[in-house]
């Protein structure tokens, strides 16, 4: 974690996860209105009964509890959504703060894991990436890149290369060129060929895994169409956590199979 003199990490954090929440909440006004083509200005509303909310009724996280998850005019049930975007939110602006090595990199870093975080919200939501969000993610990325100086052009191959022949040989059909975009910035991001490798490797088991248990449980068919953004995210956020460690683990096993000699 980055350090500013006399400032303690404590409170770094804590500043960090209520500028989350605050973005969180935003981010739900863009997750509703961007996909229906409605302007992200004017005051926010019940979508059921269409009432405007106070903006006592519009603390991140508080107001859900505090109304028990229910619209003050028509007592209407509120998604879960709504705090739990807010929530993770701030939980990947602190993460930001943890990984980045300066304060301009770390607040970069929480603006574009939060974009990721609408990207894989809304792709579950409409089945879709809304092009706006991806460009603003890719701006993102190469700036965290810049800042942190750890871009490796191979990486940037790897990842755009890998999705772009998929695209390409199954016309489409196996994954939609919204994933490819999306891979333009993840590259970004990541930076160095192993944490994409590793991203690609997560990604696609944790994918494998959820829709295996769909299956079993009977949720979906082998015909219906599982959004792949939110396993991108979640095998982007783990490579960023762990994703060295882990390929230096499977390194050291794979040489450790062949016999090969480490150097001490």
């Amino acid at each position: 974690m980055f350090s500013l003199a006399g400032v303690p990490a404590v409170l770094i954090g804590v500043c960090f996860f209520l500028l989350g929440l605050v973005f969180g909440s935003f981010g739900n006004v863009l997750i509703y209105r961007l996909p229906r083509g409605q302007s992200i200005w004017g005051r926010s509303h019940c979508p059921r009964c269409k009432k405007s909310i106070g903006p006592l009724c519009l603390i991140p996280v508080v107001s859900f509890l505090c109304l028990r998850g229910k619209c003050r005019h028509c007592k209407k049930k509120i998604s879960w959504q709504y705090p739990g975007v807010e929530l993770a939110s701030g939980l990947l602006a602190v993460t930001a703060a943890f990984i980045a090595p300066s304060l301009l990199s770390a607040v970069v870093l929480a603006f574009a894991l939060w974009m990721l975080l609408l990207i894989a919200v809304v792709d579950v939501r409409i089945q879709g990436i809304p092009d706006a969000f991806t460009i603003l993610f890719i701006i993102l990325a190469f700036l965290y890149t810049g800042l942190s100086g750890a871009f490796d052009i191979l990486a940037f191959v790897i990842g755009v290369g890998f999705f772009g022949a998929q695209w390409i040989l199954s016309r489409g059909k196996w994954i939609g060129s919204g994933d490819v975009l999306l891979a333009v910035g993840l590259s970004a991001l990541l930076g160095q060929r192993e944490l994409v490798l590793f991203m690609l490797f997560s990604s696609y088991i944790l994918g494998a895994l959820v829709a295996s248990v769909l299956l079993l449980t009977g949720r979906i068919t082998r015909k219906d169409y599982i959004a792949f953004g939110p396993f991108l995210a979640l095998g982007t956020l783990t490579a960023l956590l762990m994703g060295e460690r882990m390929m230096s683990c499977l390194l050291w096993s794979a040489r450790a199979c062949v016999g090969i000699p480490f150097l001490s």
